[in-house]
């Protein structure tokens, strides 16, 4: 119930009561010049990150040696694939590919396995020491396989091991061994337990080779103890060496396009903007907000899957929403804006199946989080900044406002759309009103049904 303090009492103005709150104008006035400032901040940011998301590396004719180090992620599949077209664009001699690691998610070795069949440049593979599960798959890729002694390859069974996934992973083994030419049963074995290989892999189990076992199943090219060994090998060693690593540009993208990371920033993104946009003024919750969700559109474009289409489409989200506060209706603009933010977090993501995981999980935090929120420290001082809960007690100077039941029966004009809430025009007077049943738009007759303590409730007049 909204009270007034004892010297904001008129006794001879019976409208003096309404004329506190902000108008529905200003209010609507308010949210869309927060929203605008919001989607501005946001597009200006993404724009500052996403300059830094293409290296130049040099030209001319020498061999790109491409370090692929540990796990095997969508930014590690962008940076190869960028890798692979810029040594092509320099007119690289050939392309050595310098692999270690235990494996990571299985579209994102696709993707990288896809990106070695297009490479109009001879591609190699050196295994320093090994080339497991995902590793396994886009080292099967090259032209040539080189393999340091010790070292091994295989094991790639997926997670979950159900037979769909079984089926799945070991038919793109199969298909990728077929097209270099190597045995299939061989590349089948190290997805598949079932599959037995006299002398190498028996029932049920799955398929690691050492550094011999694969020269002799044609799967190591020769054993090299050093790169230099590998690049004699491969008539290269006379051609300088350009050497690509991650830089920088990547490891923040390994880090912020994790599973993990990228659902911790939509959630926080999300949640920090809804509590900035009711509340009064710009502070931490909409910076915290605007940072999150640049940081997760951003390592996007730094990891090199994200588009600027999908970006567009969540800031024409947060504009429709700002149409939905502007214009009246029954919520199309506001169903449509919620529709095109999904959509674009969804596709902003390495894959949609992802984007939509992530999402799904950053609402379900959402809708616990909120109420937990509020009734766990709904009390506390920080948020009673937010919030204003200061309580409003006769002690404090706040008298309740008396009903004005002489306003029932009075008729006027509204001056803006009731959706419920809104403005009309009584005997001269700007009176905020609530609408009862349906919106009631602006510029028609209304008449005042009832006064429910400072709710002064209106119906179109039927005059």
């Amino acid at each position: 119930m909204m009270c007034l303090k004892n010297s904001d009492i008129t006794s001879s103005n019976k409208f003096g009561s309404y004329l506190l709150a902000p108008t529905d104008k200003e209010m609507t006035t308010m949210l869309k010049l927060r929203l605008a400032r919001m989607i501005l901040i946001v597009l200006m940011l993404v724009l500052t990150v996403a300059s830094l998301a293409a290296p130049v590396m040099a030209e001319g004719s020498a061999v790109y040696v491409i370090a692929v180090d540990g796990e095997i992620t969508p930014a590690m599949a962008s940076f190869l694939e960028r890798s692979l077209e810029q040594a092509a664009e320099a007119g690289a001699d050939g392309i050595l590919i310098e692999i270690s690691t235990l494996g990571g998610r299985v579209d994102a070795a696709i993707s990288m396995r896809d990106a070695i069949f297009a490479s109009t440049v001879p591609v190699a593979v050196y295994i320093s020491d090994r080339a497991i599960s995902a590793g396994a798959l886009i080292s099967i890729a090259a032209d040539k396989i080189i393999m340091a002694p010790g070292s091994h390859i295989g094991a790639a069974e997926p997670i979950p091991n159900d037979p769909k996934s079984v089926a799945y992973v070991s038919g793109e083994f199969r298909a990728t061994a077929e097209r270099t030419g190597r045995n299939p049963q061989v590349a089948m074995a190290m997805a598949d337990r079932s599959v037995v290989i006299e002398g190498l892999v028996a029932a049920d189990q799955i398929l690691d080779m050492t550094a011999n076992e694969a020269a002799e199943q044609g799967y190591a090219d020769f054993l090299a103890a050093s790169r230099s060994e590998a690049l004699q090998f491969l008539g290269w060693a006379k051609s300088p060496q350009i050497e690509v690593k991650p830089d920088f540009r990547f490891q923040i993208a390994q880090f912020l396009t994790s599973y993990e990371v990228a659902s911790i920033l939509l959630t926080l993104g999300l949640l920090a903007l809804l509590v900035e946009f009711f509340t009064p003024g710009f502070g931490a919750p909409g910076l915290v907000g605007i940072i999150c969700l640049v940081l997760y559109f951003a390592s996007g474009f730094l990891a090199g899957y994200t588009e600027w289409w999908s970006v567009l489409i969540f800031l024409a989200g947060l504009v429709l929403l700002l149409i939905e506060l502007a214009v009246p209706g029954f919520g199309i603009f506001g169903i449509a804006g919620f529709a095109a933010i999904a959509a674009g977090v969804i596709f902003a993501a390495p894959s949609p199946a992802l984007g939509a995981r992530t999402l799904l999980i950053a609402l379900v935090v959402l809708i616990i989080a909120v109420p937990v929120f509020l009734k766990v420290f709904g009390k506390s001082r920080f948020v009673r900044r937010f919030v204003l809960a200061t309580a409003e007690t006769s002690d404090r100077g706040y008298v309740h406002a008396p009903p004005q039941n002489e306003l029932v029966g009075l008729s006027g004009k509204t001056l803006t759309v009731l959706r419920p809430a809104g403005s009309v025009l009584l005997e001269g007077k700007r009176v905020d009103a609530l609408a009862e049943g349906e919106f009631i738009d602006k510029g028609v007759m209304v008449k005042v049904i009832r006064v429910e303590g400072t709710k002064v409730v209106v119906a179109e007049d039927g005059r």
